[in-house]
């Protein structure tokens, strides 16, 4: 097989390839030596912890705790299959011969001796989404975001939130309007007689522009840590007004690390401290004007254009639209950029940088984001994304047969034409 037709996400991820040892064959050889250790009585807990051991004596905690991680990747696992009607969830979730066995020389043995090809590549998988999601939890610059999101959100207390002006709660209806060629249109509709019609209440607040001539209308905002919630589609409470809502997008991993590890697998990134938008900060304004009015200011305020980076604006210049994933719905608008911020090192006389992912919406635009039936909405952009790229990564047709094929090219409920079939049995690890 050429290289060009291997993912290149399996040359960064090489433990997630089925066909590892024809593709890498001088990695699968390292792992086939890490094998040969275990089938001649080494310990590999010790061996793994050599380079993890954090102090002295420290080795049966920290052991305790890698072992966590395979439990873990099994719930990550899971979550993402929530993705999925049930009906195609269940034969792709984690055998359970696999699910129960939770250290590393059990996996690597059966990574190498199972006689079911899905066995052996269960357990190969196993054993490195544990170690990525052990390495997520264990980068400094992700263990620190939590800090780093609150000196963000204090900077904004004194530089943006000081000089706001509260005004009166605005509400907004919204029906989703589906007309030929599958096209969709988000109407705001005056009142809430319109079937099918959606309304938020948001508690405005102003701000003056850079030159103090207008108020920005400043609709909602929000900052989080990304590796502790993906927010779920917001919720209608009981007034009959929908709200923005910070529910988890991985209820079984107990709002961890599974959003960043999707990321590293999805893009190609092996090393965690290259996620540079741990921590995100969304702005709902008024309109374009708004938007482009707050970048300025949030601009000035914080550093000038060199601390800012990666501008995409899809608000008014579609030629910005290349930036975004390719997974992002047609109608999704945003202007979003990067600023670095300075923070003193508690170590360190010198100050460090961390990163903050801005996002800047007018509200209609951000409107959209919520219906799970619109292409622009957040929960289909979720979807694509695993449909189209981690599901072919972590199930691959080898193991897992032509519905992942029909899934991933788009046909969602499994119904297209079949699949090229390829018959060939994958050969274990050790060979």
């Amino acid at each position: 097989m050429s290289d060009s037709s291997v993912p290149f996400q399996y040359r960064v991820h090489p433990p997630l390839d089925p066909r590892l040892p024809a593709n890498q064959p001088a990695i699968a050889k390292m792992y086939l030596t890490a094998y040969r250790r275990i089938k001649e009585g080494h310990n590999l807990g010790d061996y793994f912890l050599r380079v993890y051991r954090r102090d002295p004596g420290g080795a049966d905690n920290t052991l305790q705790e890698l072992e966590s991680y395979f439990h873990d990747a099994d719930l990550y696992l899971d979550d993402l299959l929530r993705l999925l009607p049930e009906r195609i969830a269940f034969p792709l979730r984690p055998l359970p011969r696999i699910r129960r066995v939770n250290n590393i020389r059990e996996l690597f043995l059966r990574a190498f001796e199972e006689r079911v090809p899905r066995l052996r590549y269960e357990a190969q998988r196993k054993l490195y989404l544990a170690k990525l999601l052990f390495d997520v939890d264990h980068c400094r610059s992700i263990r620190d975001a939590p800090q780093h999101k609150e000196h963000w959100d204090n900077l904004l207390d004194e530089i943006l939130w000081a000089e706001a002006e509260n005004a009166d709660q605005i509400e907004i209806c919204a029906v989703l309007e589906h007309g030929v060629r599958g096209r969709q249109h988000l109407a705001i509709v005056p009142t809430r007689a319109a079937t099918d019609v959606r309304c938020w209440k948001f508690p405005v607040r102003s701000v003056a522009t850079r030159l103090g001539k207008r108020k920005i209308q400043i609709y909602h905002y929000r900052s989080r840590f990304k590796r502790a919630a993906t927010p779920a589609p917001d919720l209608e409470v009981k007034s009959g007004f929908w709200h923005a809502n910070e529910l988890p997008r991985w209820p079984g991993l107990g709002r961890r690390s599974g959003s960043i590890v999707s990321k590293m697998i999805r893009r190609g990134i092996d090393d965690p401290r290259q996620i540079q938008d741990v921590i995100g900060a969304m702005f709902i304004v008024g309109n374009r004007h708004d938007a482009y009015s707050l970048e300025r200011k949030l601009v000035h305020a914080f550093g000038g254009p060199f601390r800012w980076r990666d501008r995409v604006d899809t608000l008014t210049n579609e030629r910005d639209r290349g930036k975004l994933d390719a997974n992002s719905g047609s109608g999704f608008r945003v202007l979003k950029e990067i600023a670095d911020i300075l923070i003193k090192d508690p170590v360190s006389p010198v100050p460090y940088f961390f990163s903050v992912e801005v996002q800047i919406y007018p509200v209609e635009d951000y409107l959209r984001t919520l219906y799970d039936a619109h292409f622009a909405s957040h929960t289909s952009y979720k979807r694509r994304q695993f449909l189209r790229e981690l599901l072919p990564l972590l199930f691959p047709p080898y193991i897992y047969g032509d519905e992942i094929e029909r899934l991933t090219n788009g046909d969602d409920d499994a119904r297209a034409g079949d699949a090229d079939d390829e018959s060939v049995t994958p050969k274990p690890m050790s060979t």
